[in-house]
């Protein structure tokens, strides 16, 4: 039997534990003013601990209404536990914090004890990521509306003088205009792939590969995909554009003639190709925005992979087939049945 001797402890051990947890740490009396805090959540502000004490916390956290913190307060259960983000305000300071307060009863008396964590990097890299995402989207925008119309225009031209000409200099022009439209294309799927995958339900992991198959063109290439019938929880759309990315990405790599096979492992899925593999000196950075070996390749293409896989809380990782061939494995996907 495991005896209680928290009463055998002296104040001044709690007080010292409060201090070393390197964290924040307020206790808030009925009325909802700060009873302690400790020294970590005093130096958010710059300020002692003391001047903190007695303040009501609809003071430091100004989005609080103070005509309805009573209620507020005295709608935690015992024990129960809250977590929030919020800005606390304090000596000129605005810091934004993530709390968690539970309400707990010492001697029949009701107090609410918090934690404070500073959450100032954090909330900086997501407006920095949103900043980011919004010039994208504008850029993607007009690379559409301004280059899609006359890059339509001289294709329309080309396919007219190739009827009555054949000249090796239309052919490289035809050439040059499809690889910018596959640029604008990638640019876009890149941006809007930063948006939030949609309605996850069951899907066919051989319906959605061969449906991306028919938009990739691979005249010669081959699809293998499984006999059976699995099924992922996936947006579909978003798994279609996965399967298109790494489709052209063999046909880049490993030619007009590759064998792309599709299949289910333990824990999700694979894409495989027959042709030389990547090294594993550059595995680690195929995903990256930019990133290709190949002088026709956009540097698009795996990376609009990587954040259809992490918008859907997967992983992946490139390995190898037993030929050599690359195989990019997704995993956490979940039961494929």
């Amino acid at each position: 039997m495991v005896t209680d001797r928290s009463n055998d402890l002296p104040s001044e051990f709690f007080a010292k534990m409060v201090e070393s947890v390197g964290v924040g740490v307020g206790i808030y009396g009925q009325d909802g003013r700060y009873i302690h805090v400790n020294q970590s959540y005093a130096d958010l502000f710059s300020v002692s601990p003391s001047e903190l004490i007695g303040k009501p916390l609809w003071e430091i956290v100004p989005e609080m209404d103070a005509t309805k913190f009573d209620g507020y307060w005295a709608s935690f259960d015992e024990g129960e536990t809250r977590r929030d983000e919020a800005v606390h305000k304090h000596n000129n300071q605005e810091i934004p914090v993530t709390t968690v307060t539970t309400q707990w009863s010492v001697g029949g008396t009701p107090y609410h004890f918090g934690t404070i964590k500073d959450i100032s990097e954090r909330k900086a890299r997501e407006q920095e990521i949103q900043r980011q995402n919004e010039r994208l989207e504008n850029f993607a925008s007009v690379v559409s509306h301004d280059l899609r119309n006359p890059l339509n225009v001289a294709q329309g031209y080309v396919d007219i003088l190739q009827e009555d000409i054949n000249r090796d200099e239309l052919r490289l022009i035809d050439n040059a205009l499809d690889r910018m439209g596959v640029l604008i294309t990638e640019l876009l799927e890149l941006a809007q792939s930063d948006e939030e995958v949609g309605e996850m339900i069951p899907v066919s992991l051989k319906t959605v590969a061969e449906n991306a198959w028919y938009n990739v063109h691979t005249p010669e290439a081959v699809l293998h995909t499984p006999d059976a019938n699995h099924r992922v929880m996936a947006d579909e759309s978003r798994l279609q554009q996965l399967f298109e990315n790494l489709f052209r990405n063999a046909v880049e790599h490993a030619g007009s003639d590759v064998h792309v096979t599709v299949d289910t492992i333990s824990d999700g899925f694979y894409v495989a190709d027959d042709g030389p593999g990547i090294s594993s000196a550059k595995r680690d950075r195929v995903f990256e925005t930019g990133y290709t070996t190949d002088e026709n390749g956009t540097g698009f293409g795996l990376s609009i992979v990587q954040q259809v896989v992490t918008g859907h809380n997967w992983e992946i990782q490139v390995t190898e087939t037993p030929d050599g061939g690359a195989q990019f494995e997704i995993t956490d996907v979940g039961d494929t049945v």
